[in-house]
């Protein structure tokens, strides 16, 4: 749905991923984009929105992260900036998920990430820079 829907990204060289990312999803035994990766990558490097439904273990996680990690390496290394990419979870437990594959992926890319947790009922995991992560 939607206007101008563009093509979907068949392999991982089409998306124009940056070569440290390719390389940790070569690393990873990644041999093609998972249908909801290479339907999300090319609307969310547009900067548009999307609504994406698809089962456990689909590659959802994927779906997001590298186009956030496109996000952060196009910026300028600005500690003063703060956070830059912000990732909600429901769960303690999907957003440690999500920052076990945000520090797997991210890390040749020297992207930090960090998973905030208030109270019992709000998670919120965080792909870059928290004020320094609270100076650790």
């Amino acid at each position: 749905m939607g206007d101008n829907v563009p093509a979907p990204y068949m392999t991982f060289e089409s998306a124009g991923f940056p070569s440290e990312i390719l390389k940790e999803i070569h690393h990873a035994g990644f041999s093609a984009p998972t249908p909801i990766q290479a339907q999300s990558w090319p609307i969310a490097l547009q900067s548009r929105d999307i609504v994406a439904i698809a089962k456990t273990g689909s590659g959802k996680t994927l779906g997001y992260l590298f186009p956030g990690f496109i996000h952060l390496k196009r910026l300028r290394n600005n500690s003063k900036m703060g956070p830059t990419v912000l990732v909600l979870a429901p769960t303690r437990e999907l957003a440690t998920q999500i920052e076990d594959e945000a520090v797997k992926f991210g890390r040749s890319s020297r992207i930090s990430c960090t998973v905030c947790s208030f109270y019992s009922y709000l998670v919120v995991s965080l792909v870059g820079l928290l004020f320094g992560c609270w100076n650790q």
